[in-house]
């Protein structure tokens, strides 16, 4: 991912992805220019692992949409994301990973961390019509 200059999306979902795991993700991120959108959901992703992802976003100049749910963040770990999307509001579109106009809740299973990552997001996605 450091060099890679083609891949856009990366999805790695449901991957038993770890904090360690989690730094070395964000190291790549940091400086790659390609990605967009990185899926992490499904993942054993802790709040130091989402501190780590959330000092890549601070660098980081292309990504626009992530995906941390049902990872085993807190509302520490999430509010960490959400203050580095909030630091840059032309960039960072989706801390949920939403690329529809309508959330269907029931799927996601919602944890208290999970609650202030969708709260921010419907502050600033302005496509949702649905709930």
């Amino acid at each position: 991912l450091k060099v890679n200059a083609t891949v856009t999306v990366l999805d790695l979902s449901c991957n038993k992805i770890d904090d360690l795991s989690a730094q070395h993700i964000a190291e790549a991120i940091k400086v790659n220019e390609t990605v967009t959108k990185l899926n992490l959901d499904f993942n054993s992703i802790g709040d130091v692992g989402a501190q780590h992802i959330a000092e890549a976003l601070a660098t980081n100049a292309t990504l626009t949409s992530l995906n941390m749910l049902n990872s085993w963040l807190t509302e520490e770990g999430a509010r960490a994301l959400v203050a580095v999307a909030e630091s840059k509001p032309n960039q960072i579109k989706s801390p949920c990973g939403i690329a529809s106009n309508m959330i269907i809740v029931q799927e996601y299973g919602l944890g208290p961390a999970d609650a202030v990552l969708f709260a921010f997001e419907l502050r600033v996605n302005a496509t949702i019509t649905e709930l």
